[in-house]
């Protein structure tokens, strides 16, 4: 018992922590979501800040008396069931209202089992809060209904408070009897005073009783004298007034809301009728239904559609409505066909939106004057922020300038402007279709759809799935050796007995609701171990299938037996019904509340089969493990992707016709084989399309082509063996590299820098006039400057593999064996084979001094190579 009560405990705090998204209910209550049963056509009045409700049609279409309370607490919504003694008969389409005065709850009318589509007085019963207990009304079982309305379905009452009556209008008791009636009834006396009915039968509508004694019909299906049935019209309302007893027709301005029925209408501040949901009328095979909400402005009588926002409640009519607290319309369960709700839906009456959370903060739709005010303030500041730092550092952004024109705009000596206008035109031509292409690379790859990869790996053994079994129209007996309470039996195809893993499933915790209704549900759960597999090959193993004979009592013919397959991390079951063992349930506790909603609603369709007693099943499986990708940003990387893991399970199921001889022979109801369809181990993973890893080779190639059409048009430029990083260096940084090259390329103020300074006209041997120095000092400078542009070339333009391979050919031929790299046209074994010179690169050339020349020429050295370039730019020595 206790760890029955461990148990419902657990459930329930793992109800009350965790909310869930249902199909139909948008206002999240995670405490009452598996709580509220699934009914409509309930009676419902509001008590205090509670909705009260009896009866109904269940989600079995069978009428119940449950007596329930919903209260809005605060930000929160808290259920009851009431007790009550001797409730009154099953019933649905009752009305009923709160009576402050006695503090009890009148019900009215309404159809129940004993009295559907009977010419009956209509039926009252009087709760009483207090002691719980129901009274029902004398003339209940009246034989003489000539002061008395008959019992009815689809009317309207409404209270007056300070009157003491209940005002009872139209309604219908079957398909071809319609009441135009108005009844008043006399909550003191309980006594019924006929007032003046109505031109027009009508029902499926709604009454609403105004502060100034206006009782408004809105609504419903109208039966004219000449028996034509219609749906009322919205423009002209019929407007009884309690105060003269007198019938008029009002005619309502303002965008007319569409016609509808079984609707609901509530009062709200200033006399404002707030009207939703419904229904067209219709029969069952046209019937439509409506989720709108429209408003009667009963002061200009004029019919207002708020714009809505949020997300609306499923279409529905037979609901319940009313507002709690003032503030918020709560709407309730209600129908469409055969579909039932249990759902809460919220409605903000002071913006229109459906909430899903009294905590969410209202939007605007607009920014207020503070937020503008300070916009304009931030922008005014910016702006004069940007002015300061331009004024302050107007040098450094002139300079910026200059750079950027001169990198852009570079003419070369001899061209004409127009080609160089043409040519920078076209490369920012092409530099924007280039823009264009990486956006829409970028953005396929952002907005790329994901694929599945299926990934199988061949294994001789497979894990077993969990299976459960739900007996449907089994009845469990008293003794539990009673051969004939529902089981289930196990082994495999090898002889192995694995019963030992199966365990039957309190269903006073969770029962699964199966729309069929063959009569009471026993599950059992097969769960094995880890160990548990599945083998490929004969031997001593476990086997390679799974057999299940369930058994039960074998004279039931109108039952069936639910299959459902599970893999063990991802079995609901095992939480719901607090199974204990070693196997982690990563399934999240959301995920586990929506299927228990699944199950109460019959709406599971992935993995749950239905096997028909004394026949033949068998159900194949793969277990996948399902990799899919998180949204996060790195995703769209491409590189090592970050996914969650998810176990699933894949099935196939085949069943044969049922045997009626199965029985004769056997004792149990039947047999079903599971086995794994493939001895794999199968992962599906979840990739992009596209990711910007792919998009680099896709860039690449557009700018190599736009490259060559550019050069194509315009010839080649030789760019700058400089990159970003040197040409907008500053400070120190540019220094650095100032010093290096005046260190390494160190060069005469009087030689100049080639490409730079032009040769002087004293080195020209034709200028024999003006020249001032020797020869020896003119060859020594034209040595100097040649030296220096080698220099450079070797350092930033020229790669001197190629230079040094042939100089070790040429030492090659002249007996001489480097002493250095050989390169990779002469490796060194093939120079070793050939003669061996013993000199050791004695060869040295250097410029003697003469008059102070010597300063400033820079010696010369061929008798080392060096393997990569750093050693080969010999720097210039002053």
């Amino acid at each position: 018992m206790i760890m029955f009560l461990q148990r419902r405990f657990a459930i329930f705090i793992l109800l009350l922590q965790f909310s869930i998204d249902y199909c139909h209910g948008y206002f999240n209550v995670p405490n009452l979501q598996n709580i509220l049963p699934f009914v409509t056509e309930m009676a419902y009045a509001q008590r205090n800040n509670s909705l009260i409700l009896f009866g109904g049609e269940g989600e079995s279409g069978s009428y119940t008396n449950d007596f329930f309370q919903l209260t809005q607490t605060g930000n929160d919504f808290s259920w009851a069931t009431l007790s009550q003694i001797n409730p009154p008969p099953p019933t649905f389409m009752s009305q009923a209202v709160y009576v402050y005065e006695s503090n009890s709850f009148l019900l009215i009318g309404g159809m129940s089992s004993a009295n559907q589509e009977l010419a009956v007085p209509i039926q009252i019963y009087l709760h009483d809060f207090a002691s719980t207990n129901w009274q029902p009304w004398s003339g209940n079982n009246a034989t003489n209904t000539t002061n008395i309305p008959l019992n009815r379905k689809e009317f309207s009452v409404s209270l007056d408070n300070q009157a003491s009556r209940v005002y009872v209008y139209g309604g219908a008791i079957n398909g071809t009897f319609v009441f135009n009636e108005l009844w008043a009834f006399n909550v003191a006396t309980m006594a019924f005073t006929q007032l003046p009915s109505s031109d027009v039968a009508r029902y499926g509508h709604s009454t609403s009783l105004l502060s100034n004694g206006l009782l408004v019909v809105i609504g419903g299906s109208i039966e004219r004298p000449t028996g034509e049935r219609l749906l009322a019209s919205m423009d002209q309302l019929y407007v009884f007034d309690t105060r003269s007893n007198t019938w008029s027709i009002q005619n309502v301005t303002g965008v007319t809301p569409s016609p509808r029925s079984a609707h609901n209408a509530v009062i709200g501040s200033n006399d404002q009728i707030i009207v939703y949901g419904g229904n067209n009328g219709g029969d069952f095979r046209t019937r439509l239904f409506i989720s709108s909400v429209v408003i009667l402005d009963t002061a200009s009588w004029t019919w207002i559609t708020p714009p809505l926002e949020g997300t609306p409640p499923s279409r529905r009519s037979y609901a319940a409505a009313g507002i709690l607290d003032g503030t918020h319309l709560t709407v309730a369960f209600g129908s469409s066909l055969n579909l039932r709700y249990n759902d809460l839906n919220v409605l903000s009456l002071s913006d229109y939106e459906w909430l899903r959370s009294f905590d969410e903060q209202e939007e605007t739709s607009g920014l207020s004057s503070g937020v503008i005010a300070g916009i304009v303030i931030a922008s005014v500041v910016l702006l004069i922020i940007i002015l300061f730092l331009l004024w302050r550092f107007q040098s450094y952004f002139r300079w910026i300038v200059t750079r950027i024109h001169g990198d852009l705009w570079r003419p070369r000596a001899g061209e004409p402007v127009w080609a160089e206008t043409t040519r920078m035109c076209c490369k920012v031509f092409l530099l924007l279709l280039f823009a264009a292409c990486l956006a829409f690379i970028i953005r396929q790859a952002v907005t790329s759809p994901s694929v599945l990869q299926r990934i199988e790996e061949r294994v001789p053994q497979v894990d077993v799935p969990d299976i459960r079994f739900c007996f449907e129209g089994y009845p469990t007996y008293p003794s539990p050796f009673d051969a004939r309470n529902p089981g289930v039996v196990c082994q495999t195809n090898t002889g192995f007995g694995c019963s030992d893993f199966i365990v039957p499933l309190n269903m006073s915790e969770f029962s699964p609701v199966f729309a069929s209704s063959l009569g009471p549900v026993s599950c059992f759960l097969f769960r094995a171990p880890n160990y548990f597999q599945m083998t490929e090959t004969s031997g001593i193993n476990n086997g390679s299938h799974l057999l299940f004979y369930p058994v039960g009592d074998t004279s039931i013919t109108n039952s069936q037996i639910h299959v459902s397959t599970y893999p063990k991390e991802m079995d609901p079951n095992v939480k719901v019904y607090g199974i204990q063992d070693d196997i982690d349930v990563v399934m999240s506790d959301i995920d586990v509340i929506n299927w228990m909603n699944g199950e109460r609603n019959d709406i599971q369709t992935e993995n749950i089969y239905s096997m028909v007693p004394s026949s033949y099943n068998a159900l194949s499986y793969e277990l996948v493990d399902r990799q899919y990708l998180q949204d996060v940003g790195w995703n769209y990387i491409g590189f090592s992707p970050i996914t969650n893991s998810t176990p699933q399970i894949e099935t196939t199921f085949r069943q044969e016709a049922p045997n009626p001889n199965y029985t004769l022979n056997h004792d149990d109801l039947g047999l079903i084989a599971i086995y794994p369809s493939k001895f794999v181990v199968a992962r599906d993973r979840e990739v992009k399309m596209y990711t910007l890893l792919n998009a680099l080779g896709f860039i690449g190639g557009i700018f190599g082509l736009l490259l060559a059409l550019q050069t194509w048009l315009f010839g080649y430029r030789p760019r700058s063996p400089w990159g970003v990083v040197q040409r907008w260096s500053i400070g120190d940084m540019r220094q650095s590299l100032l010093n290096g090259l005046s260190a390494n390329f160190r060069t005469a103020p009087e030689t100049g820098i080639p490409f730079i300074h032009p040769v002087h006209r004293r080195f020209s041997v034709l200028n024999t006039l003006t020249a001032q120095e020797t020869e020896r000092e003119r060859i020594a400078r034209v040595e100097e400057r040649m030296q220096v542009l080698e220099l450079l070339f070797k350092a930033y333009y020229v790669n001197d593999e190629v230079f040094r391979s042939l100089d070790n050919a040429n030492r090659r031929e002249t007996g001489i064996i480097p002493n250095s790299d050989s390169g990779p046209l002469f490796p060194s074994s093939l120079l070793e084979k050939g003669v061996r010179s013993n000199n050791n690169d004695a060869e040295t050339s250097s410029l003697s001094s003469h008059d102070g020349i010597s300063r400033r020429n820079h010696r010369r050295s061929s008798t080392s190579n060096s393997s990569d370039d750093t050693p080969s730019q010999q720097p210039l020595n002053p």
